[in-house]
């Protein structure tokens, strides 16, 4: 009698265990590979912190309310231009109208033509007339320099990409067909592009090594994931788990930035907070990049959110995370480098 007891109880330990794991496995995706790569190549972070103090002390506010979206339009177009010199690359405007007005998305697109398509993306407008520093200036600056560091392998790229920035992402937008990843989602499904991942990089500055400096919408949370804010944190609806792991195993390989990731259904807390829902929405596998935002950085859509803040040595890692993960992608069919067609002008007459 107490012998069975004993292998009962043995037993459903034994089941604990297994469920525990399984369910560790599947939350936190423990990817078991460290840095292996010498071919990313160095990201300056003087450079990262210049694009983000234009961005939020120059170019802002940056919000339609205030015609903010213009001036720093222009600004992200010349810096694409400046990246694409050395191989005669120039970016393109999407044009396209809202209640607000007349905005563009910036896009820079590398590689064959032929092949299947990358995009990254981020949007440069702000809650408000906040200064946005880590929302979002710290994205598009991440792209900047991608894009820098893209041009010089662009012959190498296994993959088509594209980097786009979004004029509107946030406030009055939010959730319409008038935010510019929307736009830019609609246009790829038109044209029936074969599109392998988007990422939305959306607040990417904020780091802390302070303890207890992480935060999560669950208390059961802090069990599996650290306490300490020094990580960047990829996530997606559950249908992406498998692309979600590929990138986060480049992301391992490229630096020592520690990441974490999460797949969890649509509604948990953080997971469709960006423009990555618009790709869902068209049937494109797509994921956040983030610093997990207000859970870690206090001044996350507030006026403290400025440039000082920012750690722009671990944005740099992001940006070989990022350029890794795209030279990690197998090469299908011979690249073709032909002259790319002019990216059409989306119009859109204003509702009276």
């Amino acid at each position: 009698m107490f012998s069975d007891i004993i292998n009962k109880t043995f037993d459903w330990l034994i089941v604990f265990v297994l469920v525990s794991f399984i369910v560790w496995f599947a939350v936190t995706q423990p990817i078991f590979s460290v840095f292996s790569s010498s071919a990313v190549p160095e990201i300056d972070p003087l450079k990262l912190e210049s694009h983000v103090i234009e961005l939020s002390q120059t170019y802002a506010p940056r919000v339609p309310e205030l015609e903010g979206m213009r001036p720093v339009a222009n600004y992200i177009y010349r810096q694409f231009l400046e990246a694409g010199k050395p191989i005669k690359k120039k970016p393109k405007h999407q044009y396209f109208g809202s209640v607000s007005g007349r905005f563009s998305n910036i896009v820079f697109s590398l590689g064959p033509v032929n092949a299947e398509t990358v995009v990254i993306g981020a949007h440069y407008d702000t809650h408000n007339a906040f200064p946005g520093a880590d929302n979002n200036a710290s994205g598009v600056a991440v792209l900047i320099e991608l894009a820098r560091a893209l041009s010089i392998v662009e012959k190498d790229l296994p993959v088509r990409v594209e980097l786009v920035t979004y004029a509107l992402s946030v406030g009055s937008a939010w959730g319409t067909s008038y935010m510019g990843s929307y736009k830019h989602a609609e246009r790829l499904k038109k044209q029936k592009r074969a599109v392998k991942v988007m990422i939305s990089v959306d607040s990417v500055g904020y780091f802390s090594n302070a303890s207890n400096s992480q935060h999560y919408p669950f208390s059961f949370m802090s069990l599996v994931y650290p306490t300490t804010g020094n990580f960047i944190h990829l996530s997606s609806h559950l249908n992406d788990f498998m692309v979600l792991r590929q990138v986060k195993t480049s992301f391992k390989k490229a630096s020592h930035l520690a990441v974490r990731s999460i797949n969890a259904p649509e509604n948990f807390p953080r997971i469709a907070d960006s423009d990555h829902v618009n790709y869902w929405k068209h049937g494109f596998p797509a994921l956040l990049i983030d610093d997990t935002a207000s859970y870690r950085n206090k001044d996350y859509n507030t006026a403290n959110d400025t440039a000082e803040k920012l750690n722009y040595a671990a944005m740099g890692m992001v940006v070989q995370g990022l350029y890794q993960t795209i030279m990690d992608f197998p090469q299908k069919g011979k690249p073709e480098y032909i002259e790319e067609p002019e990216y059409e002008q989306i119009q859109i007459i204003n509702p009276k």
